[in-house]
C-alpha cells in the first residue's frame, strides 16, 4: 500500500511531461555569405530561445545552417521569445556589420535582418527586413558584394540585372547565374484531357509568368500547344493505353502582355525557351512549319526583341550582359527547339528568334526522381562534370522533383507543388557548399518560382565570382578620371565661350554604367 502514492505520482509526472517540456517550433536559419569577407560574430544574446547558437565565423563563399527553436513552454509567454546576433565583415573597406534577430507574437514567429551599417540595392542603411519563418524548413539570408561599392541581399529589386551591370555587365552569359522556371506557363488550367484535370499532376507553378518575372526569374521554359486553334502553354505526358494526357496553362497572348508590361518599366534580359510543342487539336503531333510561323508572328508582338550581331550564327551565351541591356533598354530573346527537326526560323532568324541547340548550347538533363537525395547526387555530379571552368558551356541545374507512377495512386501523394517546395527548400543548403569560381550553374531552374531568395542566391554567386579588388581599383580610376574630365570640360567651355552646363548635358548622355567597366574574372 505504501508504494501506491509513489506509483500514482510517477504516472502523473509522466502524463504531464509533454505539457511541462520546453520544446517549441524549430527550423533552420540558413546564412549564405557571398561577400569576399569572413563574417565574424561580435555579439549574441537570446531570451527564452531553446536554440539560438550561431558560429563564431562564417567564411567568405560559405553557408552556415543554424538550428533555431522557440520556447513554447506553458510557464513562459511566447511573445517574450527573442534573440540577436551581430556579424561584422572582416577586412571590408569600410566598417560594416548587420544583425540577425528573432521575434515572436502570441500567434507567430519571425526572423529578421537589421542592416545596422550596411546599405544594399534593395534596403537602405538601418532597414529592418522580415525574413519570415519556416517550421521544420529553411529561412534564408543572403548577403553579397562589397560595402561602399555595391551590396545585394534578400528581396532584390525587380531590375536586378540592370543594377548588376557595373559589376558583371562585361561577363558573357555563360559566366553568369540566371534564375529560371520549369514549365513556366503552368500556373492555371485552361482546358485539359479527361485524365489531365487534376491540378496536383499538371500545375508546376503558383504564379503567372508576370509574377515570376517580378520575383526575379529571367529564363522561362514555355511549351507551346494548339488548343481550339489558340496557342497556349501545355503540360502533357503519354500514359499507357490512354495516350497523351495533360492540360493547358497560360495562353501566349497573356504571356506576351505580361512580359511587355514588365519590360516597359524594367530594362532586363528575358530568355524564352520554346520546346515540347504539340497540336492537341490534331492527334498530338508536333507543330508544323505553318503552325510555327503563326506562333512566330504572334510572338513578334513582344517588345524589345533582341537582334544580335550575325543573328543566324551567333552563340548568344558568349555575348556579355551589357551587349543585351547595357544601353538601358530591355532585351527579349526567343529560343526555339521544334519537335519537327525540319522546321526553320526563316526570316524570323534575323528578328529576335534563335535556334536553341546551336545558338544557346546548354546542358540540360533532369534527374527524373521524386527522391531528394537522388536529385542532389544526380544534379551536383552533373554540375561538377560539365562545369570544369568559369568559361564552360551553359549548364542548367534542373532542381526539380518529378512525380513517379506511385504518386498517381495514393490519395495523399505529394503534388508537383509539394515536391517543388521540398526541392526549393533544399537548394539553399545543397548548392552553396559545392560552388566555387569554376563550378557554378548558369540557370537555377525550379518549379514553383514564388520566392525571391532564389534570385538573391543567383545574384550572390555572380557577386562572389566578381574580382572585387580589380573593381576597387577601377572605381578609384573612375573617380580620378571623373575629376580630370570635369576640369577639361570647364577648360573647353571657357575656350569656346560656351556655358559649362551644355557640356555637362552632353556628357550626361553617357551613363555611369556605360563609362564604368569593371575587370572581372
Amino acid at each position: 500500500m505504501g508504494t501506491f502514492p509513489n506509483l500514482a505520482g510517477l504516472i502523473l509526472a509522466v502524463t504531464m511531461l509533454p505539457l511541462l517540456a520546453w520544446a517549441g517550433e524549430g527550423g533552420s536559419f540558413v546564412l549564405i555569405n557571398m561577400t569576399p569577407y569572413n563574417w565574424n560574430q561580435i555579439y549574441i544574446h537570446s531570451d527564452q530561445m531553446n536554440a539560438w547558437g550561431f558560429p563564431q565565423s562564417v567564411p567568405a563563399g560559405s553557408m552556415a545552417k543554424v538550428y533555431v527553436e522557440w520556447d513554447q513552454s506553458i510557464f513562459d509567454d511566447q511573445e517574450d521569445d527573442g534573440g540577436q546576433v551581430i556579424y561584422q565583415l572582416q577586412g571590408a573597406p569600410i566598417s560594416a556589420s548587420f544583425q540577425l534577430q528573432a521575434s515572436a507574437t502570441t500567434t507567430s514567429f519571425n526572423l529578421q535582418a537589421y542592416y545596422t551599417n550596411i546599405a544594399t540595392t534593395s534596403h537602405p542603411l538601418g532597414s529592418v527586413v522580415d525574413l519570415g519563418w519556416v517550421h521544420d524548413g529553411n529561412t534564408v539570408f543572403v548577403l553579397s558584394g562589397v560595402p561602399g561599392l555595391l551590396m545585394n541581399t534578400i528581396n532584390p529589386p525587380t531590375n536586378w540585372m540592370q543594377l548588376s551591370l557595373p559589376t558583371v555587365g562585361n561577363k558573357p552569359l555563360r559566366q553568369l547565374v540566371i534564375p529560371g522556371s520549369h514549365d513556366s506557363g503552368m500556373s492555371l488550367i485552361d482546358g485539359s484531357t479527361f485524365f489531365g484535370d487534376d491540378a496536383d499532376h499538371v500545375l508546376t507553378q503558383t504564379l503567372s509568368v508576370g509574377g515570376q518575372l517580378a520575383n526575379g526569374a529571367r529564363y522561362f521554359d514555355l511549351r507551346p500547344v494548339i488548343s481550339s486553334g489558340i496557342f497556349k502553354t501545355g503540360h502533357y505526358s503519354t500514359l499507357p493505353v490512354v495516350g497523351y494526357q495533360g492540360a493547358n496553362g497560360e495562353s501566349f497572348s497573356q504571356i506576351i502582355s505580361e512580359i511587355n508590361a514588365f519590360t516597359s518599366v524594367n530594362a532586363e534580359l528575358i530568355i524564352l525557351n520554346l520546346s515540347h510543342d504539340l497540336n492537341t487539336d490534331s492527334g498530338y503531333g508536333s507543330l508544323t512549319q505553318a503552325n510555327w510561323n503563326q506562333l512566330f508572328q504572334q510572338l513578334s508582338g513582344l517588345s524589345h526583341l533582341y537582334v544580335a550581331p550575325n543573328p543566324t550564327t551567333i552563340d548568344l551565351s558568349t555575348l556579355p550582359l551589357s551587349q543585351f541591356i547595357g544601353q538601358g533598354s530591355a532585351a527579349v530573346i526567343v529560343l526555339v527547339d521544334a519537335g519537327d527537326t525540319t522546321v526553320t526560323l526563316g526570316s524570323y532568324a534575323s528578328r529576335g528568334f534563335y535556334n536553341s541547340t546551336t545558338q544557346f548550347p546548354l546542358f540540360d538533363s533532369y534527374a527524373n526522381t521524386n527522391d531528394l537525395s537522388t536529385l542532389e547526387n544526380d544534379q551536383l555530379t552533373k554540375l561538377a562534370q560539365n562545369r570544369t571552368s568559369w568559361n564552360s558551356s551553359e549548364f542548367l541545374l534542373s532542381w526539380t522533383l518529378t512525380q513517379q507512377p506511385i504518386d498517381f495512386t495514393p490519395k495523399d501523394a505529394p503534388s508537383i507543388i509539394d515536391y517543388a517546395n521540398q526541392a526549393n527548400n533544399d537548394l539553399f543548403t545543397a548548392l552553396p557548399p559545392v560552388i566555387n569560381r569554376n563550378v557554378f550553374p548558369n540557370i537555377l531552374y525550379i518549379d514553383n518560382f514564388n520566392r525571391t531568395d532564389v534570385t538573391a542566391l543567383a545574384i550572390g554567386i555572380n557577386d562572389y565570382n566578381t574580382n572585387w579588388q580589380a573593381m576597387d581599383i577601377q572605381v578609384q580610376l573612375f573617380v580620378s578620371l571623373g575629376r580630370r574630365v570635369t576640369q577639361k570640360l570647364r577648360d573647353a567651355a571657357r575656350f569656346f565661350q560656351l556655358p559649362y552646363k551644355s557640356f555637362q548635358d552632353r556628357r550626361r548622355k553617357r551613363t555611369v554604367e556605360e563609362s564604368f567597366r569593371v575587370v572581372s574574372i
